[in-house]
């Protein structure tokens, strides 16, 4: 039995590119809205947004420019990755690890993220 080497790549491409196309659809993000009516636990000018890509989950922590002098800002961005963890287990992480949760923002908040994670939006 001969098997043509065109049809074969052919049935190879209908194989893969569905696996493909599902795999980069999986992307998850959280954050907050302010159009859902609850207040920011980190304030008007800071945000959380968890980024879930290819099965890691990627946490970040911004605060808006701020004016240092004439000419001068200030922005601070930090980010926490957790490898092979999806978001959902992420959130989980942070939950019992306060530790995490202060490395993140950068100071010791004694309610952890339990504030923020109750105000994330997901799509």
């Amino acid at each position: 039995m001969k098997i043509n080497s065109s049809k074969w790549v052919v049935a190879l491409v209908f194989v893969i590119f569905p696996l493909s196309c599902a795999a980069s659809s999986s992307s998850r993000v959280c954050q907050y809205n302010p159009e859902s009516g609850k207040p920011n636990p980190l304030g008007m000018r800071a945000y959380i947004t968890l980024t879930e890509d290819e099965g890691s989950t990627i946490v970040t922590y911004e605060q808006f420019p701020s004016t240092v002098d004439e000419n001068i800002t200030l922005t601070t961005k930090r980010e926490l990755t957790f490898h092979d963890t999806p978001l959902d287990t992420a959130r989980v992480i942070l939950l019992q690890n306060k530790n995490y949760y202060s490395e993140l923002v950068g100071y010791d908040d004694p309610e952890g993220f339990a504030p923020v994670n109750q105000v994330l939006i997901c799509e």
